[in-house]
């Protein structure tokens, strides 16, 4: 398989509920597409990845693993969509031989032996690297330390991985991020007297002013808010970490990240596999 550019949010492979998202069809129809291979790899890869990631290990989209993923339900999904979700049928948008053939790739990934970049190692070195990564507004380190070193944004994150297994730590961080966030870092929205609104992490306070992380871009900008001039403060649901990094790292990239937090946080076997992280 070819690397994809992205990263994505990923679910634990066994648990799909369903192929899901695989991009909007309209957008599916403006992309362009080469032509069906028998085996519909690159037909996914320029299609579906961009939600299920690469291979069908996951993303934005479930992952494409289970027993209840036979031809005719990857077929008829493809074709029909799921109603009530972002997954939409293909039908007039794809030839019967393309959908064919995606069909057969993505049956084929239900096999040990199948496409899957099962081959992967994650290293440790490489990961600190992604993760201190300069320059970039979505580095690990700008919200997130380890060891005191990065921000503080987010929590440590030693405090958060140690004793954790390296599913644990790719669920937890790379994967639904949304599902485990620390309430003492949970998303308030403010609305000021001029109407503004502010989404992100409130840092402290002192007598007369909140300090919040506004999350509204990335980096994170600390503000200094006057008490007086908030007229409305809510917690949100959501999480302020990004969940597309599915879409902005390779799977090896990510692999890389989960063996360097592992290795910080006293596990010195960092060895961690495609097999370490899903089922």
């Amino acid at each position: 398989m070819k690397r994809f550019p992205g990263l994505r949010t990923f679910r634990t492979i066994g648990a799909a509920i369903g192929l899901g998202v695989f991009a909007a069809g309209a957008a599916a129809a403006q992309i362009p597409r080469p032509p069906a291979a028998a085996d519909g790899a690159e037909l996914f890869a320029t299609t579906c990845q961009v939600c299920h990631g690469q291979a069908g290990i996951g993303g934005v989209g479930p992952a494409l693993r289970g027993a209840k993923f036979t031809a005719d339900y990857v077929r008829k999904v493809l074709q029909e969509g799921r109603p009530g979700t972002m997954m939409p049928g293909f039908t007039g948008t794809m030839s019967p031989g393309e959908i064919g053939g995606i069909t057969r790739y993505v049956v084929r990934l239900q096999a040990p032996d199948g496409p899957a970049p099962g081959g992967l190692r994650g290293d440790a070195n490489a990961g600190q690297a992604v993760f201190f990564l300069k320059g970039s507004a979505r580095s690990c380190s700008v919200c997130h330390s380890v060891e005191g070193r990065g921000g503080s944004v987010g929590p440590d994150l030693m405090s958060k991985i140690a004793g954790q297994s390296a599913k644990q730590i790719f669920q937890k961080i790379i994967v639904v991020p949304h599902r485990s966030a620390d309430p003492a870092y949970s998303t308030v929205r403010l609305t000021t007297k001029t109407g503004a609104i502010l989404t992100g992490i409130r840092s402290g306070e002192t007598k007369d002013s909140v300090l919040f992380y506004d999350t509204s871009s990335l980096p994170p900008i600390l503000r200094t808010i006057p008490k007086a001039d908030i007229t409305a403060s809510a917690r949100q649901q959501s999480s302020v970490m990004p969940n597309d990094y599915a879409s902005r790292l390779t799977l090896q990239q990510l692999l890389d990240v989960v063996a360097f937090l592992r290795m910080s946080s006293g596990d010195r076997n960092v060895s961690v596999t495609l097999a370490d992280v899903v089922d």
